[in-house]
């Protein structure tokens, strides 16, 4: 017969058994759960505690064991998880911690990597820590936040300059610039009524420019082909002038000019027939009087030419019978 006492001591066992695994399974460690064990090292956890999920895209594949310093006393961390999957995981994988909430609750997620090799009980995980939320918003407020403040220090600066330009003098002068672009303003809004006046007094004149303007241009459309064909044309001519001599002719045609003034001024002084008939009075009397004297002979051969010619059907015996007489 079994005693009280035994009993009781086996009560006992079993009670302190079921505590004992009630307390592991709360810390994620299932005692009659098999799996892999492996590990990974990280400079810092970000808070990730034992029990925490361990995920493949997003899927619980197993449980963080334990969190604790490694041998070395170097101040790293070993974190080591139980993986219950039977999903293959190659060894060169990593096991990042990342944010699993918004609140800040861990997990570690598996990042697979290809490889032929799977993990093995007490392999050691390449790790690494993804980017805080918060980090992320300081690296996007960073850039902002520099901006804001160089943008409050240019507002400073130029509140300082506008209290010092709108002081004294300044201010005098600032308000005369203000009524003077008032009175500009009004002078353009004067203008621009005298404009709209002027259009709507000229309605009609103004819708014939424009319709003589619509039909230059119609014209000009219609003829496009005549008008490339001169511009072709000019273009041509262009390059033909650019291509002949012209300096050699206008040289030749300097020259020309250059003898014609040698020659002007040699009739001026007197110089040569021309030039001493130009200029020698008594000659130009001579000769004009030399062409009276020719024009009356010849006035004169007209009206008696008996005088002066002898003609004769027999001729030279007429003028030996003369002669004989």
């Amino acid at each position: 017969m079994i005693s009280r006492e035994f009993k009781a001591g086996i009560a006992v066992l079993l009670a302190a058994g079921i505590l004992y695994w009630g307390i592991s399974f709360l810390k994620g460690s299932d005692l009659f759960e098999s799996g892999v064990e492996v590990y990974a090292v990280y400079d810092n956890t970000e808070g990730i505690t034992q029990s925490e999920n361990v995920t493949i895209n997003g899927f619980a594949v197993g449980k963080v064991a334990n969190v604790y310093f490694h041998p070395d006393n170097s101040g790293r961390i070993v974190v080591k998880m139980k993986i219950t999957t039977d999903y293959p995981i190659t060894a060169n994988s990593i096991a990042e911690i990342r944010s699993a909430d918004l609140l800040g609750a861990k997990e570690i997620a598996l990042l697979l990597e290809k490889g032929a090799v799977l993990i093995e009980n007490g392999d050691t995980l390449r790790s690494s820590v993804e980017e805080s939320i918060s980090e992320s918003i300081n690296k996007e407020v960073l850039p902002v936040k520099i901006k804001a403040e160089k943008l409050l220090a240019s507002l400073d600066s130029t509140i300082n300059i506008l209290s010092g330009f709108l002081g004294g003098e300044m201010q005098s002068e600032f308000r005369t610039s203000f009524t003077n672009v008032n009175r500009s303003i009004s002078n353009l809004g004067l203008i621009t009524d005298e404009l709209s006046t002027y259009m709507a007094d000229n309605r009609e004149a103004l819708g014939s420019a424009t319709q003589n303007l619509e039909r230059l241009t119609s014209m000009l459309n219609e003829n496009r082909d005549e008008l490339d064909r001169v511009f072709n044309n000019l273009a041509n001519i262009s390059d033909t002038l650019a291509q002949s001599n012209v300096g050699a002719a206008m040289r030749s045609l300097s020259q020309t000019a250059r003898r014609l003034d040698q020659i002007t001024a040699s009739v001026e002084q007197g110089e040569g027939t021309l030039g001493k008939l130009v200029a020698n009075d008594s000659l130009y009397h001579e000769v004009n009087s030399a062409i009276l004297s020719l024009d009356k002979l010849l006035e004169d051969i007209r009206k008696h030419p008996g005088r002066y010619v002898e003609f004769s059907i027999f001729g030279g015996r007429d003028k030996e019978a003369k002669n004989d007489e």
